[in-house]
């Protein structure tokens, strides 16, 4: 008597196999697409008003449009951590009252989300 030879354990394989690379493929599309400084410097600009420029002397600036009167920023600190897939981002300033102003994101496929 002969043995009788099957497919389905070769197709549980390729589906698996197929799994993983579908998983990877989706891993390197989430580094690739997450979101740096500058995505999150444009995203502060649209989002919150908060405008950067750079000058040589003084180094980047902040500023904050609202209602049309536009009051400086000082940079008093924060973090950037990258994940590999995800990002967050902190920043922490300084209004002219000595007001502080935390901004707080979290960056995915080049979108930003606040926190």
């Amino acid at each position: 008597m002969k043995p009788e030879y099957t497919q389905h354990g070769s197709k549980r394989k390729t589906g698996v196999r197929t799994g993983i690379v579908m998983l990877v493929i989706l891993f390197v599309v989430l580094l690739m697409t997450n979101p740096n400084e500058e995505d999150f410097v444009a995203w502060l600009s649209s989002e919150h008003g908060i405008h950067s420029s750079y000058d040589v002397v003084e180094g980047r600036t902040f500023t904050q449009t609202i209602d049309g009167d536009e009051n400086r920023l000082h940079y008093k600190g924060g973090h950037i951590r990258h994940m590999g897939i995800f990002s967050t981002y902190s920043y922490l300033f300084l209004d002219h009252e000595e007001k502080e102003i935390q901004i707080e994101a979290v960056g995915i496929m080049k979108m930003l989300f606040n926190r």
